[in-house]
């Protein structure tokens, strides 16, 4: 039966704990400032964004990602008043009913949302997969001693 290797002889990735080095970097400061040109559901999905994610994202490497977001919501919005306003099913070419073209503009516009929320970690499933937890990443920085 074979052993297993002392400590020192050991080469390849580690298996145990992450060493305080590797520890998630934790952006303390406030969160940007709310851009200009969002409209009112972009201007929430911002903030709500920011807050909940309250240390996990820098304002340097995050903003954009954020910013796209909260304009793609600001576009569903648009797109879901003018459908409300024009009804759901228009009159088609040949003069059959048929569904809005706007509906197409926002099940693209929702795939790109869904994209972005897993990429910044907006369901469980992706906080687990990428390993995005904001009290997680806070108590690491507070305690790297702990590894």
């Amino acid at each position: 039966m074979s052993r297993a290797k002392s400590p020192a002889q050991r080469t390849g990735n580690p298996n145990g704990a992450a060493s305080p080095e590797a520890a998630p970097v934790v952006y303390e400061g406030r969160a940007p400032r709310v851009p200009g040109h969002l409209k009112a559901p972009g201007r929430e999905v911002w903030r709500a964004v920011w807050q909940a994610g309250s240390g996990a994202y820098s304002p340097d490497t995050d903003r954009n990602i954020i910013l796209r977001y909260a304009e793609l919501h600001d576009r569903r919005a648009d797109l879901l008043a003018l459908i409300d306003a024009e009804g759901l099913s228009v009159v088609g070419s040949t003069g059959q009913p048929a569904i809005h073209p706007a509906m197409r503009y926002v099940e693209t516009t929702e795939r790109e949302l869904r994209a972005i929320e897993t990429a910044i970690g907006f369901s469980p499933e992706a906080r687990m997969r990428l390993g995005i937890v904001a009290a997680e990443a806070r108590r690491v920085a507070a305690s790297p001693a702990d590894f």
